[in-house]
């Protein structure tokens, strides 16, 4: 019961803050953007696993490139409810200004390091993720060295199973925290809602929706998510 309550005032603050950022006017009036979405993590061993993803971020619900992101890393499951990752990531950011895409094109190399908690409270399920970027930031003209901060709070909750197994359709949640290591540490936050299947054991598909708030402004993205992840371990 207190469980249920603490969920209810959650969703009733991320309800609040979504409505507040709209009656403040600092949506962008712009269309609507999209992005999809490719995650993997493909299990090795007991204590190993390889993580790989893709994402396609658009502008506009049509494709037109916003950003290009790829990354890899390799997992060490440490328990369950415990996994460390090392990686690297490759992102190329097309300049948008006011819908007229510039030739200039900026891209990032990053190496981030981040540790996963989870834990389920009854048919709640937690993670909390927190990462450490280190990102060289390359323009026409020179590159830039930053360090970021990320937490993320994800709740995922299965509503015709008790819990997460196939034919499962869920509600996921989640908010993203970013901060900077300069003067002005605020760099974006990421609030997230979507209904999402689980096909089987290993697959599972997500339709949700996303504000993005980058210094003053928030921006609204629909985004379509397919994870993979395949278990190849002999004996599980």
């Amino acid at each position: 019961m207190h469980t249920l309550v603490r969920l209810k005032r959650s969703i009733l603050l991320v309800v609040l803050f979504l409505a507040s950022k709209i009656c403040l006017g600092q949506l962008d009036k712009t269309s609507l953007g999209s992005w999809g979405m490719l995650f993997n993590q493909t299990r090795l061993h007991n204590k190993w696993s390889l993580h790989s993803e893709v994402q396609f971020r658009s502008y506009e619900i049509q494709p037109n490139t916003e950003q290009l992101l790829i990354r890899g890393g390799v997992n060490f499951h440490a328990t369950p409810g415990i996994i460390f990752t090392a990686g690297y990531g490759w992102i190329t950011n097309y300049i948008n200004d006011e819908k007229v895409f510039k030739d200039q094109v900026v891209d990032e190399n990053r190496i981030w390091e981040q540790v996963v908690l989870k834990n389920n409270s009854g048919r709640i399920f937690f993670e909390h993720r927190y990462r450490f970027e280190q990102r060289w930031i390359a323009t026409a003209t020179n590159t830039n060295y930053r360090n970021r901060l990320r937490y993320l709070l994800r709740l995922t909750i299965p509503l015709n199973n008790k819990e997460m197994k196939k034919n499962t359709l869920f509600i996921g949640m989640y908010n993203e925290v970013f901060i900077n290591l300069t003067n002005t540490p605020f760099d974006r936050n990421r609030l997230y809602c979507a209904l999402g299947y689980q096909v089987n054991s290993s697959t599972n598909i997500q339709v949700g929706y996303l504000l993005q708030t980058v210094g003053t402004k928030s921006k609204q993205y629909l985004q379509l998510g397919l994870t993979f992840n395949p278990d190849l371990r002999k004996e599980k």
